[in-house]
C-alpha cells in the first residue's frame, strides 16, 4: 500500500466517456493527472505514484514557456487549417479522378493513393480531432472526428480504444486496447504462449496487411459487442452509435464500391480488387507507423502489483513505454501527423502535431538535463526491424525487461 505522503495519481476505468480536463488543468497542475471515468458496477484503480524528480515540472514549464513567449495556443494554426485543406483536396481529388477512369490502372492507382491518403488525413485531422487539439473549438474538434467515420471506421469506438484506454495504459497488458487487439500475435513478453508464435514474425506481415480490412468489417462490430474494450468499460453501449455504425459503413462501401462501378463502367470484380489494394495500402501504412512507437524489442511493458500500482511515475512510464522516429524528417512528420513525435505526444496528448517538433528538441534537453532515457530512431526502417525481432523474440518465449 501506498503510504501517506505518497499522493496518487487515480485512474478509473469509464463506461462512456473520458471526463478530459483543459490543456493547462491536465499537463500543468502541480499534483499531476487525474482521470475520471465513471461506472455503473465496480472500479478497478491504477495508481501511478508521484514523480521522483523535477523532470516533468521543469519539461512542463519549458512547454508553458514556449507557447506563452509565442502568444500562442497549443491548438492548430493557420498553417495547420491550410495542410488540412491540402490533404482534403488530394484526397477527394484522387477519388474524382477514379470516378473518371477508364481503363484498370489508372483506377487501381487511385485507389492505392486513397489507402496510403486515408491514413494520412486519417492521423493529422481525426487523430488531432480525437485529442480536442485541432480547433480552440470543442463542437469543431467533434465534427472533425467524422473524418475516422467517412474512411469507414468508427470514430466513437477509436476514442474510446485511444484516447480513453491507450492514452491512460500504454503498454500495460489487459488494459491497452492499441496494442494487443488479437490472439494470434504475442506482444506482450508476459503473455500466454503458445506454439504458433514461434512462426509470427514470419506470419504477422500478412495479418498487418488485412489491418484496416478487418477494422471495417469485423472490430467495429466487436467492439459493439463487447463489455470490455481493453481497461474500459464498454456497456451501456449507446444505441445512436450503433446507428451511425451502420450508415457510415454503408455509405462508405457506397462510394467506395457502388458509385465507381456506376461511373467507369469497368466490371464489380475489377472495382473489388481496387477496393482491397486501398486496404492493403492503408493497412501496410497504418500499422507500420503505429508499431514503430510502442513495439519493438527496446519497449517496456510495466504491470501494476498487486494493489494496483505502476513501478514507474506517469510521466516515467510513458518514457518508458514510448518512442520516437526520423523526427528531423519534413516529409515523414508531416505526412504522418507527428506520430513519429510520439513520446512528446503522450506527454501532451491535447498539443496540435504542428508544435511537436519544436516541443521534442525541448524534450530532449529536458531528458538530458536530468538524465531520464529517451528513445528514438533517426530513421524509420530500424524502427520496424527493431519491431519484428521483438515479435522473434516473444516467438521463442524470450523474457523482456518489463
Amino acid at each position: 500500500m501506498l503510504n501517506g505522503r505518497r499522493q496518487k495519481t487515480r485512474v478509473l476505468l469509464s463506461r462512456c466517456r473520458v471526463v478530459q480536463p483543459p490543456f493547462v488543468k491536465a499537463h500543468f497542475a502541480r499534483s499531476g493527472l487525474t482521470f475520471v471515468f465513471h461506472m455503473t458496477r465496480t472500479t478497478t484503480q491504477i495508481t501511478f505514484p508521484p514523480e521522483d524528480d523535477n523532470f516533468y515540472a521543469d519539461l512542463k514549464k519549458e512547454v508553458t514557456n514556449y507557447f506563452k513567449s509565442r502568444g500562442i495556443t497549443h491548438h492548430g494554426n493557420r498553417r495547420m487549417h491550410l495542410k488540412m485543406l491540402l490533404l482534403f483536396a488530394v484526397y477527394f481529388g484522387a477519388y474524382g479522378i477514379l470516378l473518371f477512369s477508364s481503363t484498370p490502372w489508372l483506377m487501381w492507382g487511385c485507389f492505392a493513393t486513397l489507402g496510403f491518403w486515408s491514413v494520412f488525413l486519417g492521423l493529422n485531422v481525426g487523430h488531432d480531432a480525437v485529442h480536442f487539439a485541432l480547433f480552440k473549438n470543442r463542437s469543431l474538434n467533434r465534427w472533425f472526428m467524422h473524418v475516422f467515420d467517412l474512411l469507414g471506421l468508427s470514430s466513437y469506438n477509436w476514442k474510446k480504444r485511444h484516447v480513453g484506454g491507450h492514452h491512460i495504459f500504454p503498454n500495460i497488458i489487459h488494459h491497452d486496447p492499441d496494442i494487443q487487439q488479437t490472439r494470434v500475435v504475442k506482444i506482450f513478453p508476459q503473455d500466454e504462449h503458445r506454439s504458433m508464435y514461434k512462426y509470427q514474425w514470419l506470419y504477422m506481415p500478412l495479418i498487418y496487411a488485412i489491418f484496416t480490412l478487418r477494422w471495417v468489417f469485423y472490430r467495429d462490430f466487436k467492439d459493439i459487442l463487447s463489455k470490455r474494450i481493453g481497461g474500459v468499460d464498454n456497456r451501456p453501449y449507446p444505441p445512436v452509435e450503433v446507428v451511425k455504425i451502420v450508415l457510415f459503413k454503408i455509405g462508405y462501401l457506397t462510394l467506395m464500391l457502388a458509385i465507381p462501378c456506376w461511373s467507369t463502367g469497368l466490371s464489380f470484380g475489377e472495382i473489388v480488387l481496387g477496393f482491397l489494394i486501398l486496404q492493403f495500402c492503408a493497412s501496410l501504412t497504418m500499422t507500420v507507423v503505429l508499431l514503430s512507437a510502442h513495439i519493438d524489442e527496446h519497449s517496456h511493458f510495466p504491470e501494476p502489483d498487486d494493489n494496483g500500482v505502476m513501478p514507474h511515475s506517469w510521466a516515467k512510464h510513458h518514457m518508458l513505454t514510448t518512442s520516437d522516429y526520423a523526427t528531423e524528417s519534413f516529409w515523414v512528420t508531416h505526412l504522418l501527423g507527428g506520430i513519429n513525435h510520439h513520446v512528446i505526444h503522450h506527454l501532451f496528448q491535447h498539443v496540435c502535431h504542428i508544435h511537436y517538433p519544436s516541443l521534442t528538441r525541448i524534450l530532449k534537453k529536458v531528458a538530458d538535463q536530468h538524465d531520464v532515457p529517451y528513445r528514438s530512431s533517426k530513421y524509420f526502417l530500424p524502427a520496424m526491424r527493431s519491431h519484428f525481432r521483438l515479435l522473434y523474440q516473444n516467438g521463442q518465449n524470450a523474457p523482456l525487461k518489463g
